[in-house]
């Protein structure tokens, strides 16, 4: 497992390569999200990625890749899919990332962790999406995934993992957040809370029929300020959840002018890698269109030609987290020097 002062070393590193393109223009791949596959052993309401599958890269490529990530400058690495844990060399791609002082974190719907997490012991962290209790997660996913999941966090909590959970925000999820802050409190471990995504990538029809009404979502983002304030274990930070709730339409997961004034650093000092290769500068704008694929151009070219997206926020929780952190907003990063080098919380 990644130790503390290697983390607090990232995000030294992140501050300094953020600082550095703010006062030359020089884009730097500070974090990177390696979407493995779009293959996924679940079904859930709310994901799309899944629904159209992308020839993936082979193993001695993502290695490759992560070391030209390194002599490139980047310190964080997020792994996800689809489910990651269905591609046999998962193991082999954590240590690679952890022999360079990667800060990795894993996204995973958890189901193989109980088998698989021999192989994960130099991650830094494991993030595990959990969405209530039994009846209410199984409906947004399927039959039994709640026990699946349980089984995944008790089996990384055993081997020593530091864990967290994800929670879509949503029609059927709205009711069950007291219910991820209480387990989140009994395990000792952090809750995420994403807004379901109405356009992008990780939307699909259903996720946009799961979306709740405005007044109901700012409801339950004001209550998770509130539990914030109170100490309980919501691992979002305080600017992130104001900025949420004052979202102007939740129908729209874009938004085209600037939040508090800061600009989009997706494309500049981060990028997403899709499961075929294609670079994108974030998650939800992941279309099948990619401009360059890393596999015909390599890294430097796709990530050099990446396009304007058109946008300058959206609803993407991980992205207007290291928006504000990649900003160097003063409140921003003073709560993840304060709070996340403690936690080993991280945005991919």
């Amino acid at each position: 497992m990644t130790t503390g002062p290697q983390v607090r070393r990232a995000l030294v590193k992140s501050a300094v390569g953020a600082a550095r393109f703010r006062l030359t223009g020089r884009r730097v791949p500070l974090a990177v999200t390696l979407l493995l596959t779009r293959r996924c052993d679940s079904s859930c309401a709310t994901c799309g990625l899944p629904q159209v599958t992308r020839p993936e890269l082979e193993t001695a490529e993502v290695l490759a890749m992560i070391d030209h990530l390194a002599v490139l400058g980047t310190t964080r690495v997020n792994l996800t899919g689809g489910e990651p844990l269905v591609r046999a060399d998962l193991g082999a791609i954590v240590d690679r990332c952890a022999e360079h002082g990667m800060w990795t974190v894993l996204d995973t719907n958890g189901h193989a962790l109980p088998e698989r997490v021999g192989e994960l012991g130099r991650l830094t962290k494991v993030m595990v999406g959990l969405h209530g209790p039994p009846e209410v997660h199984d409906h947004l996913t399927e039959p039994g995934a709640h026990a699946r999941v349980l089984a995944g966090l008790a089996a990384a909590r055993t081997a020593g993992l530091r864990v967290g959970t994800v929670t879509v925000l949503c029609k059927s999820t709205i009711g069950a957040v007291e219910w991820v802050l209480q387990h989140a409190e009994a395990h000792g471990h952090g809750a995420v809370f994403q807004v379901a995504q109405a356009q992008g990538g990780l939307a699909s029809r259903a996720a946009r029929r799961q979306l709740a009404p405005a007044d109901v979502l700012r409801e339950a983002l004001g209550g998770l300020m509130a539990a914030k304030a109170a100490g309980r274990p919501v691992d979002m930070s305080e600017r992130v959840l104001r900025y949420l709730r004052a979202w102007p339409d939740y129908g729209a997961s874009t938004y085209p002018m600037p939040h508090d004034d800061l600009r989009c650093m997706a494309g500049q000092v981060s990028c997403v890698v899709d499961a075929d290769g294609g670079v994108y500068g974030c998650v939800p704008r992941i279309d099948g269109r990619a401009a360059h694929n890393v596999r015909d151009h390599g890294f430097d070219v796709a990530f050099a030609g990446l396009r304007d997206p058109g946008c300058q926020a959206c609803t993407d929780t991980a992205c207007a987290e290291a928006n504000f952190l990649y900003n160097l907003d003063k409140p921003a990063v003073i709560e993840v020097a304060r709070v996340g080098a403690r936690t080993l919380w991280s945005p991919p």
